[in-house]
């Protein structure tokens, strides 16, 4: 019996080491997120434009990419520059040479070298919205016909579909709580209960109605994560607390928090 207990605490000791260590890595690669740049244009006459050039900064570095417009583009004003927190924000006001931006291309000067992509929305004089996603394999943009919304819904569901991918913080949570469930029935409420959360909060972020800075977002996710260390491990010793035998309940609250740090990937964006 003693032999069992030891070994029991062994691996309990074992797997809080795991969930700690992933939370490390957890808590640095949020800190070294890349964060898709942006370029916005938005048509303010029939040959003129407004352009907002945003690229993500790492460790207090800019990114090298660099907006490269054909010969037939000239600036109007010269490009003024703002330092924001996570990144570098250029703005300036471009013409063309006749006919708009059709036919035109864009292209993006060193993203080949990166892994991060360039969310592109252009704002036409009709009303139109075009999106589209550009890619290091890829690093232009050609201007054609206008897009249909599905072609700018495909690219967010996307955009959206590879943050959830990537975001081992989500799906590390989701992963402890494995270890806690016991039944079937309370895992399809739990995983529930955290989706439910993670739509609300993600609703009103991106509706900007609330923001929470991004240093203690991140933060708080991780440590969400290291709460469920010393959970597993009472579940491994046959213990039990109010998160065992309502994980739900804490899938909610924490889903909530993860549901901003979801949408801030979304948001970023643009």
């Amino acid at each position: 019996m003693s032999a069992r207990m030891n070994l029991a605490s062994s691996l309990c000791r074992l797997l809080f080491g795991v969930v700690v260590a992933a939370v490390a890595f957890v808590s640095t690669a949020i800190a070294h997120e890349i964060r898709p740049a942006y370029l916005q244009i938005d048509a303010m006459a029939a040959n003129r434009y407004k352009v907002v050039w945003r690229t993500p900064m790492l460790s207090g570095m800019r990114l090298p990419i660099a907006l490269r417009f054909p010969q037939s583009v000239r600036n109007v004003t010269e490009p003024a520059e703002r330092e924001l927190p996570d990144s570098l924000v250029e703005t300036r006001v471009i013409e063309t040479d006749g006919g708009g931006l059709a036919g035109k291309r864009v292209e993006f000067v060193g993203l080949q070298a990166t892994i991060t992509d360039v969310l592109v929305r252009v704002h036409l004089l009709d009303g139109t919205v075009e999106t589209t996603m550009i890619h290091p394999s890829q690093p232009f943009l050609e201007f054609a016909a206008t897009r249909s919304p599905l072609d700018a819904a495909k690219v967010y569901f996307v955009s959206g579909f590879q943050h959830i991918l990537l975001g081992v913080d989500h799906l590390l949570f989701v992963f402890g709580l494995l270890f806690i469930v016991r039944s079937r029935w309370m895992l399809v409420k739990t995983i529930t209960a955290f989706t439910v959360a993670h739509s609300i909060t993600l609703a009103i972020a991106t509706l900007g109605k609330v923001e929470i800075p991004a240093l203690p977002l991140n933060a708080m996710i991780a440590l969400s994560i290291l709460f469920l260390g010393p959970e597993i491990v009472r579940v491994w010793r046959g213990q039990t607390s109010f998160t065992i035998r309502h994980p739900w309940i804490v899938s909610f609250a924490f889903g909530l928090l993860h549901g901003f740090g979801f949408a801030s990937g979304l948001t970023a964006l643009g």
